[in-house]
């Protein structure tokens, strides 16, 4: 490579990385993984995920929603391939420091701003991929995080009863949930849609739940039918929903 393109290599590798490297000081990486992504939060701060070394960026888009486990990676020389390790969540000052970290109870997890408007601090969807071999109850969790006010604990709302609650969306074959636009230009509401047979008769439940935030504080109200829904349907109609 002439001395021209090595220093044109060199500027796009810059321009690339210069975004991140900017984000806060690297802190160290826990033997065995490698920062999947950082995030800038807004005071500095960033979100990190941290995956197990082995599960490459491929590897990772592949086994999205499909499960990820130790047959996955190629075998050791004990012929015995390690499990994925799991997944961390940490956050780190601009300064390198760790503030906050945990683990995140399974190998893969993504996180990305959260499109929400109107909240006194960023907010951000941390997704753990929580898919089982089989059934179509698990999938993919996503907690509701502002770290700026909470580190990486999700944030709470209050459920019917005034209980209060992590900020948690499933998606699964029979659970989903999107994003509803406001129209009064307030925050965005989340509505969970979720079907499960009941304990008694073994006939499906639908639940419809509608996450709103007011006055500071996210609330939930929900209401269940007779019937049943799953990812082979549409989003049920706004109506459906308290």
């Amino acid at each position: 490579m002439d001395m021209t393109r090595l220093q044109g290599w060199l500027l796009g590798v810059a321009l690339l990385c210069g975004s991140a490297g900017a984000l806060a000081q690297q802190a160290e990486v826990p033997e065995g993984y490698r920062v999947a992504q950082q995030v800038l939060v807004g005071d500095g701060s960033v979100l990190e995920v941290l995956e197990d070394l082995r599960i490459t960026p491929q590897l990772h888009d592949d086994s999205w929603g499909n499960g990820l486990d130790a047959d996955s990676f190629a075998q050791s020389e004990d012929d015995q391939p390690a499990a994925p390790l799991d997944a961390q969540a940490r956050l780190i000052s601009d300064s390198g420091e760790v503030l906050a970290q945990k683990s995140l109870g399974y190998p893969l997890a993504k996180v990305e701003k959260a499109p929400l408007n109107g909240l006194p601090s960023p907010a951000f969807f941390l997704s753990i991929d929580m898919t089982a071999p089989m059934g179509s109850y698990s999938g993919p969790a996503t907690e509701v995080l502002m770290p700026e006010q909470s580190q990486l604990d999700p944030v709470l709302c209050i459920g019917d009863g005034g209980e209060k609650r992590p900020l948690v969306f499933a998606q699964t074959g029979k659970a989903a949930w999107q994003i509803v636009p406001s129209s009064e230009g307030g925050t965005e509401s989340i509505q969970q849609v979720s079907s499960a047979s009941s304990m008694e008769n073994e006939e499906f439940i639908t639940t419809y739940r509608t996450f709103r935030y007011i006055d500071g504080q996210w609330h939930v109200a929900s209401r269940q039918q007779a019937g049943y829904w799953d990812m082979e349907n549409e989003f049920p109609e706004p109506g459906l929903f308290p």
